[in-house]
């Protein structure tokens, strides 16, 4: 499928059939994940969402399809500026420092650079405009890179901190979860 009729593809109403109707498109044709990350910078919100959706349903599903592309999400993360793809390319990068995450992923975030995603995760995480299931994740991350740049724990503790009176009971929830995994990397220390 090429990406003009991809575009239209995700331009159509899904209804409640997105899930179905995206899951479709994935395994039915052959997509370039390089359309997939463009498309995701769509001007029409909805498509660039499902665009995002996808990524990370790549991301999830096939590994080793989409390890060679992180360098490239990376790269473009700090130009992600549509609030629902946002959320799923913060999710990814979540799941890509997971210590759970498939070895593929494990293998490439040994070698990745996370200082400038780091900056960014920060910025969306105290933006009162970014969703806050993006600043959950955001929040994911960081924790997650925490073991790796030792200065971020106590940034990020300071961060929630001040955020966790202003956000919703879904960040709160989180919260609480984040500050018990960075309370056992201070107890390695």
């Amino acid at each position: 499928m090429n990406k003009e009729e991809l575009i239209a593809r995700l331009s159509t109403s899904m209804e409640f059939q997105m899930v179905t109707n995206l899951t479709s498109i994935i395994e039915s044709n052959d997509l370039k994940i390089t359309d997939l990350l463009d498309i995701s910078f769509h001007r029409k919100k909805e498509v660039a969402f499902r665009a995002a959706w996808m990524l990370e349903y790549l991301m999830t599903h096939k590994p080793d399809l989409f390890v060679g592309y992180i360098p490239e999400l990376i790269s473009l993360l700090a130009k992600q500026k549509n609030p629902s793809a946002m959320r799923h390319y913060a999710k990814i990068i979540a799941l890509l420092t997971d210590r759970k995450a498939h070895h593929v992923y494990k293998d490439k975030a040994v070698t990745t650079d996370f200082e400038p995603v780091i900056d960014i995760l920060f910025t969306w995480l105290v933006d009162t405009e970014v969703l806050v299931a993006t600043k959950v994740h955001c929040m994911q991350t960081l924790a997650n890179l925490a073991p790796r740049y030792d200065w971020i724990k106590d940034e990020l503790l300071e961060t929630i901190d001040y955020l966790v009176d202003i956000e919703s009971v879904a960040f709160f929830g989180r919260a609480k979860q984040i500050r018990k995994q960075l309370k056992k990397i201070r107890q390695k220390v």
